[in-house]
Formats: structure tokens, C-alpha cells, sequence
């Protein structure tokens, strides 16, 4: 399913999603997203003198990923009781008050080491599932997550971010608020504030009429509530003499672009000027369009119609 990309925010204290893009129209047969193929191996000639000395010793690294995986096969199984052996003691309350999404699968892909190897913050994809205007998708989402080492094993812990990597650079959190708390802080339900995110692209209708007699031109419009710039794309409507096309295709923070349906009889891709005119109407078609970086498909509805014949 190429609906879904890469899309950033930070949640579950750490925990970045992305990747998450929705549709308004569910596939007929969704796939999940394959993972991103890494870098090539370096040769050891071609590694850079930090590479070889952040390299972790193979029995510190063997250990860590055993735990990463041992607590993340206790999301895919649903058995949440389970990681309490895998999170540390001072921060227990921290992870037990969050939510905690099952996957369906995982796959450690990149561990950085700190602290001369006694900590470590890990990147796995997980794969799970999104629901979005009443579809179910599937979605992979890198997780960020902290460990460290505490009487001999790695254990999972609370890490207060001081900045927050998205699609729009480096952001830093505000001051807490009067009161705030960093459970509070934390989503209880991570997709929940997902489909929050997602929700603050929106069109203003996902239909419109056109007659097939005559050159018309409509407009429908897409507002960008979310903090950073988005692009719009149109999918190709397949139809000779309709277009769909935004006015411009970079829409900024907080603005509103236009999205511009025109139908023109005329068009030399016209084969038949005449069976425009003839009784009986074109089927209602579909076109969508594709919002970057979220990866978000609106379908729009494009009925024809063509005046009553006088009798």
C-alpha cells in the first residue's frame, strides 16, 4: 500500500510514530508497508574511525537485542504483564500509566551506544495496524526506545527529551505547564493522537458535479493545520478533458490551497465532441489526491451530468 510514508511525531515518551498516513477510501487489498532496505555494509577500509570504536562488543549487543526482542515479542503477543521484567524499576509507573499498542511484527533496526556501552537507544520498526476514518491499515512505526544496564541486564527506561526530531527539523518542547505531570505528558492511546495529527489536513467537500456539455471549473479546498509545510498531488484523472490540479503545489502552515476541477469539452484529447452530447451521462469517477510528507489520500467524487433535453 504506497499510502502510507513517512510522517513524524513524538509520542509514548520517545516513541516516534511515523509512517503514519491514512485514506478516506480503504483499499480494495492493502499490503503492509515493506521496511526500508538499509545501507550497504561498509567494508572495513571504507568505515570511519568512530564507526569502529562505537561498535559495541559482540556479548554487550547480543545481550541488548535479546531484551529489545524479548520485550517487544511481549507486545506482538499481547502479553503485557510480561515486560514488566524488561523495564526499569524507576520507571515502571512511567511506562504503566502509557498505553501499550500490540504489533504484529517487529525488526531492531539500528542500536546507538552511549556511556561506554551501558546505554543505549534503540530504533525497531514495528508493524501494526491504523484505524482512520473507519478503514483498518496496515502501518509500520520506528519506535524509539531507551535502555540501560542495571545490575548486569538491559532494561527499558523513562528518557525526557529535550528536542524532537519531525519531517520540519529539530523542534523543542515548550515549559510544562502549571501542574503538568510526565505521565500526563505521555498519550494514553498513541493512535488516538495519530488520527489527531492526520485529522489537521482537511478538505472542505469530496464531491463535485460537472457538466459534460460544456467547459466548467469548480474548486474544492484543502486546509494545512498542521505545523510544518505539506505538498499536494492529484492523481491523473484518466478521463480525456478533466483535470484535477491544486493551484500550487506547497501549501505552508496554518494556509488553504485550492484544488481546481476543469472540464473542457474541447479538448483535443476529445475523440467524440458529439456522444457528449447524446443522452445518458458518464459514470461518476474517482480521483484522489496525495498529501506529503503524511502520505494521506482524499478521494474526491467527480459526477457528470449534461442538461434536460427540451420536448
Amino acid at each position: 500500500m504506497r499510502n502510507l510514508s513517512r510522517c513524524a511525531f513524538s509520542l509514548f515518551g520517545g516513541l516516534a510514530i511515523v509512517c503514519a498516513s491514512a485514506s478516506a477510501q480503504a483499499p480494495a487489498e492493502p499490503t503492509p508497508l515493506a521496511l526500508a532496505p538499509g545501507p550497504a555494509a561498509q567494508s572495513p577500509a571504507e568505515q570511519a574511525p568512530s564507526d569502529v570504536f562505537d561498535k559495541a562488543p559482540p556479548a554487550i549487543d547480543d545481550a541488548l537485542r535479546a531484551r529489545v526482542s524479548a520485550f517487544y515479542q511481549a507486545h506482538v503477543d499481547g502479553k503485557f504483564r510480561l515486560t514488566d521484567q524488561y523495564v526499569a524499576e524507576d520507571s515502571k509507573d512511567v511506562f504503566f500509566a502509557a498505553e501499550k499498542p500490540q504489533y504484529r511484527g517487529f525488526q531492531i533496526t539500528k542500536i546507538t551506544y552511549t556511556d561506554n556501552f551501558t546505554k543505549a537507544t534503540v530504533i525497531t520498526a514495528c508493524k501494526t495496524e491504523l484505524f482512520f476514518h473507519g478503514h483498518q491499515m496496515p502501518v509500520t512505526m520506528p519506535a524509539v526506545t531507551h535502555w540501560k544496564i542495571d545490575n548486569g541486564d538491559w532494561f527499558w527506561y523513562y528518557f525526557k527529551a529535550t528536542q524532537v526530531d519531525s519531517p520540519w527539523g529539530v523542534m523543542k518542547p515548550g515549559p510544562p505547564s502549571e501542574g503538568s505531570s510526565v505521565t500526563a505528558r505521555i498519550p494514553t492511546d498513541p493512535m488516538a493522537a495519530a488520527r489527531n495529527i492526520l485529522a489537521k489536513v482537511v478538505l472542505d467537500r469530496n464531491a463535485v458535479t460537472v457538466d459534460q456539455t460544456k467547459e466548467s471549473k469548480q474548486e474544492i479546498h484543502l486546509k494545512n493545520g498542521m505545523l510544518g509545510a505539506i505538498k499536494v498531488l492529484a492523481d491523473p484523472t484518466g478521463t480525456p478533458g478533466l483535470t484535477v490540479r491544486p493551484a500550487q503545489p506547497e501549501v505552508g502552515p496554518g494556509e488553504e490551497v485550492a484544488v481546481v476541477i476543469a472540464f473542457n469539452p474541447d479538448d483535443p484529447e476529445v475523440t467524440c465532441r458529439e456522444c457528449l452530447m447524446h443522452p445518458g451521462v458518464r459514470p461518476p469517477i474517482t480521483v484522489s489526491l496525495t498529501v506529503q510528507p503524511t502520505q494521506q489520500r482524499f478521494p474526491i467524487q467527480i459526477t457528470f451530468t449534461q442538461p434536460e433535453r427540451a420536448k
